[in-house]
């Protein structure tokens, strides 16, 4: 059995050279952490064709995440779309949801919730950000120039293609897209790749390039193209109405942000770049309603004067499809000839409180539908409830150091 002197000796055998070992702790490394919620939710009643409906107006939730390190800040986001009204139908653009090339969507507004935006990436500092995900596209760079208004506008810049966000084909929000963005003095460039893993036989998906000037304070001129790939079989099947090649966009745009006045306007060209349905009868099938791919040339103007809690918005969407070598095997026209957008829009915004917009907007159509049918005039009376936040935190990265020294054994 062992006694306790020789325990004694044991234990100061093995722990007394531990008792000269000093810690420390140094200070190693430190990082910023920001987060920024933020959430947008708007609604409004609609008027058109003699009756009225309360509306969603694309209201959104979303975060976004920054680690920083020195110069480098790793960041990522994430933000839905959330449908707080039952209503299926809406008037904004940007409310769209995912939709593949050539697929038309009219049930997505349904949707409780949708995936608006995701995407993860590097910001170089100096040397520009790299990003990979569901973004927005280096095209939108451009025709975000007039896509201002509260509820309507955005509809003449082939940004939100066949009733889609434009995610399939790099336009809107790019769907699994790769981009880069720097800025070097008064210049702004972007490019983007889509690697959507398409059966296309080719290495990406599509490409896209913006370049954006400030000529002076608050005065902006840009240029994007973007460019889409589709599989060979499809382009020579001859199944698709119209489609003679890839899709191609360029668009074309000046800004100008002042304290009392705004202006912008976009023009832009697109070849195989926007789809629709159109209709024809066959004697064996009946009714059919296929889809139609189609070149067009657009314009949007936007215009704002600024007052301490008001504004007043107004604007002119001009969208001119080309469809008249469209026809099918029997010499039939699928889309009605008059086809096009022409809206005039105006409206009023009034600030009460920070958060708060209470808006109106009038949108009055000349246009007509692929089938022939007026496009309707609306007018719609609204609020937006804005909020966001940024929390920031630097976090102190220690090391334990030992230093080790001798005990004083007698």
């Amino acid at each position: 059995m062992l006694k306790w002197p020789c325990l004694t000796i044991y234990v100061a055998f093995f722990l007394c050279p531990a008792m000269g070992m000093v810690y420390t702790q140094d200070i190693k490394d430190s990082i910023e952490i920001s987060v920024r919620p933020y959430a947008g939710l708007r609604g409004h009643l609609a008027v058109y064709d003699r009756e009225m409906e309360v509306q969603e107006n694309a209201s959104r939730i979303g975060i976004d995440l920054g680690i920083r390190k020195e110069r480098l800040t790793f960041i990522a986001g994430a933000e839905v779309q959330v449908n707080m009204f039952r209503g299926g139908s809406s008037f904004n653009a940007d409310g769209n949801l995912s939709g593949g090339f050539l697929i038309i969507q009219s049930e997505q507004k349904q949707q409780v919730f949708g995936n608006r935006l995701g995407y993860l990436g590097v910001d170089f500092d100096k040397y520009g950000s790299l990003t990979i995900g569901k973004q927005w596209s280096v095209y939108r760079d451009i025709t975000s120039y007039t896509d201002r208004f509260n509820v309507f506008g955005a509809r003449a810049s082939a940004t939100f293609i066949g009733g889609t966000d434009g995610g399939a084909n790099g336009t809107g929000r790019a769907d699994q897209s790769i981009v880069y963005r720097n800025q070097m003095g008064p210049l702004h460039v972007g490019t983007q790749f889509q690697a959507r893993g398409g059966n296309n036989d080719r290495f990406i998906d599509g490409f896209g390039l913006s370049v954006q000037g400030e000529i002076r304070k608050d005065f902006y001129v840009g240029a994007a193209y973007n460019r889409a790939f589709l599989s060979e079989n499809l382009l020579s099947s001859g199944k698709i109405l119209g489609l003679s090649g890839h899709p191609t966009y360029i668009s074309l745009g000046t800004k100008y942000i002042g304290k009392k006045v705004d202006f912008s306007i976009v023009g832009v060209l697109q070849k195989n770049g926007d789809f629709t349905q159109g209709y024809y009868y066959d004697p064996v099938s009946g009714g059919l309603n296929p889809t139609v791919v189609f070149n067009a040339k657009g314009l949007e103007v936007f215009g704002k004067y600024k007052l301490s809690k008001f504004a007043f918005l107004a604007g002119y969407n001009l969208y001119v499809p080309d469809t008249d070598g469209i026809t099918t095997i029997s010499g039939q026209y699928p889309v009605n000839t008059g086809f096009g957008k022409s809206d005039l829009i105006a409206g009023v915004v009034y600030q009460p409180i920070e958060f708060i917009h209470i808006y109106s907007e009038q949108r009055v159509s000349f246009g007509k539908n692929a089938l022939g049918d007026k496009e309707q005039s609306v007018f719609t009376i609204g609020m937006k409830i804005e909020l966001s936040k940024r929390y920031k935190k630097r976090i102190v990265l220690y090391q334990n150091n030992v230093a080790s020294g001798q005990a004083n054994m007698k």
